[in-house]
């Protein structure tokens, strides 16, 4: 029998009730946030079915990752609920390679090896078929961005095409991405095992192109993407923790097709009537971390009305998951 969940005593990453520290899942949605005694008195008044309640000593509830781009399928326990990819699976949005059959896809993803055809590609397709495009080097990004300012822009903000690149973008260049209405998605490069990112994440995220963060072959902690993207080696284009945390979660809603996004617009946020899809964490601080990771503040008062996440250092040890919870069900 499905149960309600009652999650109480910890820490929840909502941006819409900050300072909730019980959360009431039911019917596989976030049905109530508030305080413990609240939600208690609550459940108790309103249940109609059988609960499970469990106290979280103080662990850090955040909605599950939604990953940008990956080569890895979601598995049971897995902290990510959704990905975008190559190959169709349950919880993928599925880009067509080129040279597969597009039909029952929901968009079509053309490598840099098949930026050759990318005119021909464009020519055809109809919005509003969503594009993922690889971009290897600036270069090919001008090639891209070329190509996509030739076609009207109502077209161009019903496709709402996806560049997926992990190099250098100039000034010109991030304004060419607002005018043809497309997202970014970065995908660390791994050198010696460690995740970099090259993009200048904040200028783009500054200049109101969605970002998402893709982990691409990467098969370790999400959150050490997190690190890397706010501990960037150009210090420019380090980003806060919560920017950082949204192109692994809500932000990998909104760069996918229209059709997708708009029926998925609650997902990836912990919100009254969003899907209960979320992760359990231990952590050893949680806080506002500004993008100079030097002026990163701890504190868990609740007081400031900001929503909590871990302080991450690449010098310290990654949030350790306790469980994740799935359509309101503990897995």
């Amino acid at each position: 029998m499905t149960t309600s969940l009652l999650l109480t005593n910890g820490y929840i990453h909502s941006v819409s009730e900050p300072y909730a520290n019980a959360l009431h899942a039911d019917n596989g949605l976030v049905a109530w946030l508030g305080s413990d005694e609240a939600g208690e008195k609550l459940v108790a008044a309103t249940a109609s079915g059988p609960v499970t309640t469990r106290d979280l000593a103080g662990a850090l509830i955040t909605p599950a990752f939604i990953d940008g781009f990956s080569s890895t399928p979601i598995t049971t326990g897995d902290t990510r609920v959704a990905l975008s990819a190559t190959e169709a699976s349950e919880h993928a949005v599925y880009y067509a390679p080129l040279d597969q059959d597009p039909s029952g896809a929901d968009g079509i993803y053309i490598a840099a090896n098949q930026l050759g055809q990318l005119s021909d590609v464009i020519a055809e397709v109809r919005p509003p078929t969503q594009l993922m495009i690889e971009s290897p080097r600036p270069d090919h990004l001008d090639q891209i961005l070329s190509l996509l300012e030739q076609q009207n822009n109502a077209s161009l903000m019903r496709s709402r095409h996806r560049i997926v690149a992990n190099h250098p973008i100039s000034r010109e260049q991030i304004d060419q991405l607002v005018s043809v209405h497309a997202s970014v998605t970065v995908i660390p490069d791994l050198v010696d095992g460690t995740p970099q990112f090259a993009a200048p994440v904040a200028s783009l995220i500054a200049a109101g192109v969605h970002v998402a963060t893709g982990t691409g072959e990467w098969t370790g902690s999400v959150w050490e993407l997190i690190t890397a993207l706010i501990e960037h080696e150009d210090p420019q284009q380090r980003v806060s923790t919560r920017a950082a945390f949204n192109t692994v979660s809500r932000d990998g809603v909104r760069v996918w097709p229209s059709r997708i996004a708009q029926s998925n617009m609650s997902a990836g946020q912990i919100a009254v009537g969003s899907p209960a899809d979320f992760n359990v964490w231990q952590a050893d601080q949680l806080g506002v971390q500004a993008p100079d990771v030097k002026s990163a503040h701890w504190s868990t008062d609740k007081r400031a009305g900001s929503a909590l996440l871990p302080i991450l250092s690449s010098t310290d040890e990654a949030p350790q998951l306790q469980f994740a919870v799935r359509r309101g069900q503990v897995m």
